[in-house]
């Protein structure tokens, strides 16, 4: 499958792993809360880009952000911020 050059600059713009890194290098120098801002402010803001842009049905977007929201959550889980009888499990 050949991706068109506009795909592939909005890929190379939503790439999830530099965020997990910058949340990573947060975590280590700042803390949780500065990580947990990381990926809540990626999140918000390329769920709006896809929800309100004009991107239309960026598969490859949309799984930049599942891995995005992944990773957050490895991320609470990790810091005990998660209840696993909240969730059922």
């Amino acid at each position: 499958m050949m991706m068109s050059q506009d795909s592939v600059e909005v890929l190379s713009q939503y790439n999830s792993q530099t965020i997990i890194d910058v949340a990573n290098s947060k975590l280590q120098s700042d803390g949780i809360n500065s990580a947990q801002t990381v990926f809540q402010s990626a999140l918000l803001d390329w769920v709006d880009d896809v929800t309100m842009g004009d991107m239309g049905d960026n598969v490859g977007v949309k799984a930049e952000i599942v891995k995005l929201w992944l990773a957050y959550a490895n991320l609470n889980r990790s810091a005990n911020l998660v209840s696993s009888t909240y969730y059922g499990i």
